[in-house]
């Protein structure tokens, strides 16, 4: 066995046992939040007269059901890791996205609520976040490239977000459908755009076309800033009285942030096709 053949049996080993962790961990969190959380939360909001009590009850078991599949990709992986797989890489690429996906938001009405301080999701997402660097790492794919897919997969995470709050703000005034509206209009659009970064973040590191990659993202990006940035006025300046800071602001910066690596050649000759 050469030199560099026992090198990647050690990291195959050390992927092979991280993955499995993170699959049996992700699955076992996943329903043992749900049981111990997903009522208090719910209670929380509902005395508080939260808005996303209306939409939390569909949501928060949705990505529960995500971050279950997600466990079980780790677990697939896992088992290629351990067999020297070519694969395993691509179906962890796969589960570390849909997992950083799955345990962001729920976080949110769960320290919304103060049912949960710190979100208890956060012990699934930061340990997912290391890894994410360390599987790309472990492929020598550049660091410019490794930050591009953080970006990329944060402008995912964050639309859709700003689609579930579109939804929840749509449900708290309908039937004022004037107020509505705005949020009806741009609830879809933050999701389609959500999921374009999503195959762009997975895209850019075991597609064989970039090319299609490319074009991906940059459909997410000109959808992200074409529903996102009205959205965002229109809560900072025309919802409330005053002028006030809206969180909906953040998907479309990071989006037009990763967007200019897709719209510059040169940016995405140097990042993505020269970065492995």
């Amino acid at each position: 066995m050469t030199e560099e053949t026992k090198i990647r049996a050690k990291k195959g080993t050390f992927m092979g046992f991280t993955s499995l962790i993170l699959g049996l961990g992700g699955v076992f969190l996943s329903y043992l939040f749900i049981f111990v959380y997903l009522g208090p939360i719910l209670i929380a909001e509902t005395a508080a007269a939260q808005e996303c009590r209306l939409t939390a009850p569909f949501f928060i078991p949705a990505f529960a059901g995500i971050g279950i599949i997600g466990g079980i990709l780790w677990l697939t992986a896992s088992v290629g890791f351990f067999q020297r797989k070519n694969w395993a890489y691509t179906v962890g690429v796969i589960a570390v996205v849909i997992n950083l996906f799955a345990n962001m938001w729920p976080n949110i009405p769960a320290m919304e609520s103060k049912a949960a301080v710190p979100g208890p999701w956060f012990l699934l997402f930061f340990p997912n976040l290391l890894i994410f660097f360390l599987l790309l790492r472990r492929e020598r794919v550049s660091w410019g490239k490794a930050w591009l897919g953080m970006f990329v997969g944060m402008a995912f995470i964050l639309n859709f977000i700003n689609g579930i709050a579109a939804t929840t703000r749509m449900l708290n005034r309908i039937p004022d459908y004037g107020a509505a509206s705005i949020y009806m209009l741009t609830m879809p659009t933050n999701m389609i755009a959500s999921f374009l970064f999503g195959f762009t973040a997975i895209g850019l590191f075991i597609a064989k076309k970039k090319d299609l990659v490319r074009m991906t993202g940059l459909a997410g990006v000109f959808l992200a800033i074409s529903a996102g940035f009205p959205l965002a006025f229109y809560s900072m300046f025309f919802e409330g009285a005053d002028p006030t800071f809206s969180m909906f602001i953040l998907g479309p910066i990071i989006s037009l942030l990763a967007g200019w690596v897709f719209i510059s050649s040169k940016m995405w000759e140097k990042v993505v096709l020269s970065g492995k």
